[in-house]
């Protein structure tokens, strides 16, 4: 539920990737982007997989130090041929 207090984001979440590591692992990335300067500010990510949240892919909680979210490699296995979003 939004309130008053809830901090905005100010468009919509960009993905990137996929991003090669070391020729060794893959990942893919979640860029949020915000105007928020309180450094309580929290925003929570999902990377969804069809439009659905996945139980087996862990929530990541940013704060306005870090407003990317990574989707390692080892969270896609048995998830081919579905949309990342």
């Amino acid at each position: 539920m939004l309130t008053a207090n809830t901090p905005m984001i100010t468009g919509c979440p960009l993905l990137v990737g996929p991003t090669v590591i070391n020729r060794t692992q893959i990942e893919f990335y979640c860029d949020v982007a915000t105007n928020v300067t309180d450094p309580r500010a929290r925003f929570n990510v999902s990377f969804l997989f069809n439009f659905e949240v996945d139980a087996g892919v862990p929530v990541q909680v940013l704060d306005i130090t870090n407003l990317r979210a990574t989707l390692h490699e080892r969270y896609l296995a048995g998830r081919l041929n579905k949309a990342v979003k």
